[in-house]
């Protein structure tokens, strides 16, 4: 019989925790404050230990502490309901193998619990491969990250808003590995990048000879979600049929895969996320109000990085210690004054943006430290992409070659085709600029 132990000083937790458990045959032991705990391990050692966060006397985190540090093969599940003061890296990090915020739903604590007992080549790494890593200390992305903190263990719909770049995705990625749903998949969907006709094959699925190609059987992505997190982005560009559908879907929880009259259940949580304001698509009628008010049950709001000016360093240094990983690169850090233009700048890209330009000085410069000169020549050409449609801003992770193909040709051009002013600014010699002409063919 498995053995745990449970660590909480609100009696009327323990016990009915403990009821649970012991109707699944598991021996339960119940503990109100960390020397009753620390005394018991010495006798006996449970497989697992629920330990809340909030104790009397020591806290729930330096008996983690402890625990690893003298009984390291115990298994440790936090329980919290001050999620907001500890980031679910922290918990990992510092030896809980898992962790459910407060309140939680019997059903969930009780997943959680088989999970660890079943799965002995389960260890807190695999949650920390998965943890998000969300970048910046500035007031409104810390009331972004706690309200998607504390609607995480929610199943209700969330609609995410904010401008393009402003990292959306990563919220939904935060969300998903701080949820109860975290060991189950999260799906992703952009609405806007399938043709309506794929997209309600590809999120309803298909039977086989459904219609004209549907050769074999297709779960979709609905059904796949089940037990985990659906996330619709551009969830605005859904035709009126695709709405209705998704509406029913939401409303009962079953649907129809194409070509059958079977009803599939499937227990998803919905998150959304649009650039544009769908309550003004309501206003048009392109968008069904009934299905903007249940996907819109709660809203999270993500600054753009104009509204988050302070983050814009630590973002920079951020990015470079990424991207000094991919490149072979003399670029160390930027100077102050270089800094500062950048947080001047008003980022329309948002996040993005400012990635791709540390992308582009870090895979070019030869020097070790960027200066605003530098930094003034790449705003130049950013902001001459933006204003020119002859630049088209590529949002993904360009190769090497064609970083330099583009580079040289924006300086080139802003040069007005002066290769001694080309030179000086690339930091290469004549000779090197002629065989890049030749090898780009510009």
């Amino acid at each position: 019989m498995s053995k745990v132990f449970i660590v909480d000083d609100h009696k009327e937790i323990t016990d009915l925790l403990q009821r649970v458990l012991r109707k699944e045959n598991i021996e339960a032991d119940t503990f109100y404050d960390a020397y009753s705990v620390i005394e018991a391990l010495k006798k006996v050692l449970p497989e697992v230990i629920l330990l809340d966060v909030q104790m009397p006397n020591i806290d729930g985190i330096e008996i983690m502490k402890i625990v690893r540090k003298r009984y390291p093969e115990v298994k440790i599940i936090i329980m919290t309901a001050y999620a907001e003061r500890y980031k679910s890296e922290f918990f990992l990090q510092n030896g809980a193998i898992d962790f459910i915020s407060k309140p939680f739903k019997l059903k969930d604590i009780r997943k959680v619990i088989f999970r660890v007992l079943d799965r002995d080549n389960f260890s807190h790494n695999n949650l920390e491969a998965e943890s998000v890593r969300i970048v910046g200390e500035s007031s409104k992305l810390k009331d972004c990250m706690d309200r998607a903190l504390k609607l995480s263990n929610s199943d209700a719909p969330i609609l995410i808003s904010g401008e393009s770049g402003t990292g959306k995705e990563l919220i939904v990625d935060f969300i998903h590995y701080n949820s109860i749903r975290k060991h189950n998949k999260l799906i992703k969907i952009n609405c806007a990048a399938i043709p309506g006709e794929l997209l309600e094959s590809e999120l309803f699925g298909y039977e086989k000879g459904a219609f004209t190609g549907a050769v074999t059987f297709k779960r979709g992505k609905l059904e796949e979600a089940s037990e985990g997190t659906l996330f619709l982005d551009e969830i605005s560009e859904l035709d009126e049929k695709l709405q209705t559908k998704l509406l029913r879907v939401l409303e009962y929880k079953t649907f129809e895969r194409l070509g059958s009259n079977k009803q599939v259940f499937s227990d998803f949580r919905l998150l959304c996320a649009s650039n544009k304001e769908i309550a003004q698509e309501v206003n048009k009628g392109n968008f069904r109000e009934d299905l903007f008010y249940r996907i819109n049950t709660f809203n999270i709001y993500v600054p753009s990085l104009r509204e988050r000016k302070e983050d814009i360093p630590i973002l920079i240094n951020y990015f470079i210690e990424q991207f000094r990983k991919d490149y072979v690169t003399r670029v160390k850090k930027l100077n102050g004054d270089a800094i500062e233009i950048l947080t001047r700048h008003n980022w329309p890209g948002n996040i993005r943006e400012l990635k791709n330009v540390i992308q582009r000085i870090i895979s070019i410069s030869n020097n070790e430290e960027i200066t605003k000169e530098d930094i003034s020549f790449y705003l130049s050409l950013n902001d001459k992409k933006n204003e020119d449609s002859r630049y088209v801003h590529n949002q993904d992770m360009l190769s090497l070659e064609e970083l330099e193909k583009q580079h040289i040709l924006y300086v080139l051009t802003e040069v007005k085709g002066n290769k001694d002013k080309a030179v000086d600014i690339l930091g290469i010699s004549k000779k090197t600029l002629y065989n890049k002409i030749r090898k780009y063919n510009i």
